[in-house]
């Protein structure tokens, strides 16, 4: 663990690449832009964590919380999770083959030996942790049974040359898993079993414990976002066939009540998580639920269709809340899905978990398509379309695609952006990231994960938002989006500038056109045509029809006003000439400048909006953790803005 006893504990090259200026700002305006989108047409970066962490089947627990930290700390907000349930230990595992129970000897004749104490590294001197110096020792091979005791008396140091010194070649059928134990400087031994190098610390409760500070860590209006979580089910392989397929598990063998998936993922998070009975809810009656709220946070018009039952109350069947009703109302951060779940574990009803955990394929849909050698997709992307409204097939409710293989250097251009990952965006569809990049995994180097995440901004060009200029009231305090070095990308202008403006029908989310006229950004909101209105786009998609309606104008190459602005405040970006920047102390008690989240072991009463809201402490936490909520970024005491 580190020195702090934190959980959450990311590389500051991390830590640099998202939270601080302008990334900062930008990924928070953006944020901010689509507060009052469904949060199903949000684009943002999704990954891997076995492609990102475990690559080289190294399972060990503190590689894992520097590569976990540090792919929260780039900014990525959605996770793909391969999760095994250990029968033999009764255990959500992030291990893919089960551990020995500590004292209780091994069954099938799987033997455990000792090995020389050791020193797990990550291989690399930008990925600290505290307990590594030595290398990570490579995967064990099945030894026969005769030459095991001779290959542990030649093992003095080196743990490569005990895993080298036999191959599959000289494994006989007849051969007998062994486990090896590995002592560490500090913690839990290390054990190879078969291709797996493993800690038991190694659980979905270490996960969520960790998730746990970043969201406590991170519980401010400006840095609040949205975690999803995708969960692929799998039994772990059998100790004593550790290289073979997973058993398939019998009644006795899968999680009991207190076992259950739920159960763990709400051990750490039930007062952050967004449970699945909760969207039935609240769709069943909007009138209660997502319209309960003041008028300038009203969902999005055109999102979702809607109808009305008999005793007079609008539903809708298909609809999300919005990230700003989630977590500045109801102060939930997390959603959890089941995504694949194995044949061997068919006898275990997930259906039992369904009031906490989405069903299947509920927040992921996967798109087909298919890409030119310049990152261009050929096929899958939801633009162009003429349909300005959102239908079955402009419809991109988390629409998801994995980009074809990435090659990136490992000390990549932030500011430079990888085609494929955003044409993807562009496109409406979650970039997935299924493969390692660099060659290395993210608690190594970070770099190249968070060019990916960079990749996603799909609003500010690089470099933007400059900041505003020193004693100017109008100079670098309005957006504007341009058609030059970034095309479609937005940039800072003088609000005495004069330029055409954005002007969309907020019944066609889709629907935008460019003004005939000019005029400087104060009275823009008069260029628009009835029933248009001077707006800002909201999403990736929104974004893109911009783009094409400015390009269809006759001077494309001149920049136009879109409606977003810090006339009010330095780095507080708003929507609307008179608006008031969220972050700032106000009467409104529906605005608030910190997102707390529950860290104490009692009660805590929220009020905001007329609602009163109870968090319950989670379980199994450290009290030497309460009382944290803002980031530290190079000494400075950090809060940002919702723009």
């Amino acid at each position: 663990m580190s020195s702090n006893n934190k959980l959450y504990d990311p590389d500051q090259a991390a830590v640099n690449t998202r939270w601080i200026q302008p990334w900062s700002e930008a990924f928070r305006a953006q944020r901010d832009v689509g507060l009052r989108i469904p949060i199903d047409f949000h684009t943002v970066a999704a990954v891997s964590l076995t492609q990102a962490c475990f690559v080289d089947n190294q399972f060990e627990h503190n590689a894992f919380l520097k590569c976990f930290s540090n792919l929260l700390g780039v900014g990525f907000p959605r996770f793909e999770i391969d999760v095994y349930w250990d029968a033999l230990r009764s255990v959500w595992s992030l291990c893919p083959v089960q551990l020995p129970q500590d004292g209780v000897e091994v069954q099938n004749n799987a033997s455990i030996v000792s090995s020389p104490t050791i020193s797990v590294s990550t291989g690399t001197a930008t990925a600290r942790l505290l307990e590594t110096t030595a290398t990570m020792p490579q995967p064990l091979k099945i030894r026969q049974d005769s030459s095991v005791s001779t290959q542990i008396a030649s093992a003095s140091s080196a743990a490569v040359d005990q895993a080298s010194s036999s191959s599959p070649d000289t494994i006989s059928a007849s051969a007998q898993p062994t486990v090896i134990s590995y002592p560490t400087v500090k913690g839990l031994p290390l054990l190879q079993i078969g291709r797996y190098n493993c800690t038991s610390q190694m659980t979905l409760g270490l996960l969520t414990g960790l998730l746990e500070d970043f969201l406590q860590e991170t519980a401010t209006t400006t840095g609040a976002t949205i975690t999803f979580l995708n969960l692929n089910i799998h039994a772990a392989a059998s100790l004593s066939d550790p290289d073979g397929p997973a058993p398939q598990l019998t009644q006795d063998q899968i999680p009991q009540s207190s076992d259950r998936l739920s159960e763990i993922v709400n051990g750490n998070l039930s007062s952050v998580l967004y449970p699945s009975e909760t969207l039935g809810e609240q769709r069943a009656n909007l009138n209660s639920s997502w319209y309960n709220v003041e008028w300038e946070n009203l969902p999005a018009q055109g999102y979702y269709q809607t109808s009305k039952n008999s005793a007079g109350n609008v539903f809708t069947e298909s609809g999300w809340p919005t990230e700003a009703l989630m977590e500045f109302q109801e102060f939930k951060r997390v959603i959890a899905s089941f995504g694949t779940v194995d044949q061997q574990m068919a006898a275990y009803d997930i259906s039992g978990d369904f009031n906490d955990i989405f069903p299947p394929g509920t927040i992921t849909e996967q798109r087909q398509t298919s890409f030119a050698t310049t990152g261009q997709l050929n096929s899958g992307c939801y633009f162009p379309s003429s349909d300005n409204m959102v239908t079955t097939r402009t419809n991109s409710s988390f629409a998801r695609a994995s980009p074809p293989l990435i090659s990136i250097d490992a000390n990549p251009d932030l500011m430079s952006s990888i085609p494929s990952v955003s044409n993807l965006t562009r496109c409406d569809i979650i970039p997935f990231l299924n493969q390692s990049l660099a060659g290395t995994t993210a608690d190594k180097n970070p770099l190249p994960y968070a060019a990916y995440v960079h990749s996603t901004l799909w609003s500010w060009a690089p470099g933007q938002p400059l900041n505003v200029t020193r004693g100017s009231s109008t100079a670098n305090r309005c957006a504007v989006m341009t058609n030059s070095a970034y095309p479609g990308r937005w940039e800072v202008t003088d609000c005495g500038n004069r330029y055409r403006a954005a002007c969309q029908n907020p019944q066609q989310p889709y629907y935008w056109e460019v003004s005939s006229n000019t005029s400087d950004f104060n009275t823009a909101k008069g260029l628009c045509r009835s029933p248009l209105h001077f707006a800002v786009p909201h999403t990736a998609l929104e974004n893109a029809h911009l783009h094409a309606a400015l390009q269809r104008t006759r001077e494309p190459n001149e920049p136009v006003y879109i409606d977003l602005n810090q006339l009010g405040t330095a780095d507080c970006w708003v929507i609307g000439i008179n608006s008031t920047c969220p972050y700032l102390q106000s009467t409104d008690k529906n605005r608030t400048r910190i997102v707390i989240i529950p860290t104490v072991a009692a009660v805590i009463i929220f009020v905001l909006a007329a609602f009163t809201f109870f968090v319950k402490c989670a379980s199994n936490r450290r009290e030497d953790k309460r009382g944290r909520g803002r980031k530290t970024v190079g000494g400075w005491e950090y809060e940002g803005v919702p723009s």
